[in-house]
């Protein structure tokens, strides 16, 4: 049923099909009163107008079944050729179906359909109109004298014509509509990996420095247990327990990036890095180039996973830069909340105070990065405009390694 509404395609042509069919039905009504209609018989007058609907009936049906449609559409106004009255509105139905099918069928059938129908209702009419039949009145031959041959062929092809090509230039108009959008995703996608790619090259780069600066600090407290082995064991003991301590941690950020980077979660590790450790140093980074920032902090700050502390690392010093760059003068807040079981980082800027002096050409490949980055630390991230102009990016992870 809600196919029959007029808010649907299918709906207003059946509206449509029963107006035309009421106005013509309507002409019946003078005939009762001695219109010219009246002298001629009644069945020729009643098999006329029941031509009629019938013909403007393929209206309504015309984007359900075409080929049907314009083949009804055909033959109905070539039994008209037999019949000494013309109803009104009989064609229509050649001109709507006509454009329906080459709208809506293949291009590679279209044209077929429409020339065969064509030929048809011409060789039709050339046959009725030797058997004694008149085509004047009908819509198709609008305008042709009787046994003018080449009148008729060109009236037939202009009813079936225009209207097709009409279909046909709205089917390309489709196509290529189409297309274009299908070649925006396309490159869309493109640029997403392409932001991926570059992000995970970023995350190679911070895995050098982290396995740099691990490896490093446990060779020097390795040869400093050396050096103390024979003179102090406690501080020996105390050594081989930081060193445990710090691979652990190494350990943990090499599989978790090498993680990231394979697409794959990496096995749960029992690695710890301090919380929010570059948290300090970008914000004073920050600060030095000139912007407002605060830092509010709620809740006993605990160790995190390493995961979930490079991807507030990550996520803090990119929620700053894109402060910097697309709402320069803004006042800007970074919040972070310890719980019972989860942490919460929050970077809010309020409206920029100045116009911002570079195009907003990338944004939201870094948001992309934002968010591989949380996905993978198993929390959730959050980014969007603020009611007062501003923008805000939230993230929140689990307090444990998920």
């Amino acid at each position: 049923m809600a196919r029959l509404g007029v808010r649907t395609p299918e709906g207003r042509d059946t509206l449509v099909a029963a107006v035309l069919i009421a106005l013509s039905s309507a002409r019946l009504l003078p005939t009762v009163h001695g219109d010219r209609l009246a002298g001629l018989p009644a069945w020729a007058v009643g098999v006329g107008f029941l031509l009629a609907t019938a013909d403007l009936a393929t209206i309504a049906v015309r984007r359900r079944r075409p080929v049907l449609a314009l083949a009804t559409a055909t033959v109905i106004p070539l039994v008209g050729v037999l019949l000494p009255t013309r109803p009104a509105f009989i064609g229509i139905g050649i001109v709507a179906c006509s454009y329906t099918v080459a709208s809506r069928l293949p291009l590679a059938r279209a044209p077929i359909v429409v020339a065969v129908c064509a030929a048809v209702h011409t060789l039709g009419a050339l046959l009725g109109t030797a058997a004694g039949g008149d085509h004047g009145g009908l819509l198709t031959f609008w305008g042709v004298l009787p046994g003018d041959i080449p009148g008729m062929v060109a009236a037939v092809a202009a009813a079936y014509l225009l209207p097709a090509t009409a279909g046909f230039y709205v089917q390309a108009t489709r196509a290529a509509a189409a297309r274009a959008a299908a070649r925006i995703v396309h490159e869309r996608e493109e640029r997403a990996r392409a932001a991926v790619a570059e992000e995970r090259a970023r995350i190679a780069r911070e895995l050098h420095d982290i396995a740099a600066h691990d490896l490093s600090a446990i060779v020097v407290q390795a040869g400093a247990a050396d050096r103390l082995l024979d003179r102090d064991p406690a501080a020996v003991r105390a050594t081989l327990r930081a060193i445990r301590s710090q691979g652990r941690d190494t350990l943990a950020a090499l599989r978790a990036l090498v993680g990231l980077m394979r697409e794959t979660d990496p096995d749960s590790v029992d690695g710890r890095a301090p919380a929010l450790a570059r948290l300090e140093e970008t914000v004073r980074r920050s600060r030095a180039t000139g912007m407002d920032v605060e830092v509010r902090a709620s809740g006993r700050p605990r160790p995190l996973p390493v995961t979930t502390d490079l991807a507030v690392s990550r996520l803090v010093r990119e929620a700053l830069t894109n402060a910097r760059r697309h709402a320069p003068g803004s006042a800007v807040s970074v919040t972070t909340t310890f719980d019972d079981t989860r942490f919460a980082v929050t970077v809010r800027n309020t409206r920029p105070a100045r116009t911002p002096s570079l195009p907003a050409t990338d944004r939201g490949y870094g948001l992309l990065g934002m968010r591989e980055r949380v996905s993978h630390a198993g929390g959730e991230l959050t980014v969007g405009p603020q009611p007062d102009g501003g923008w805000l990016v939230s993230a929140s992870f689990p307090a444990e390694h998920p």
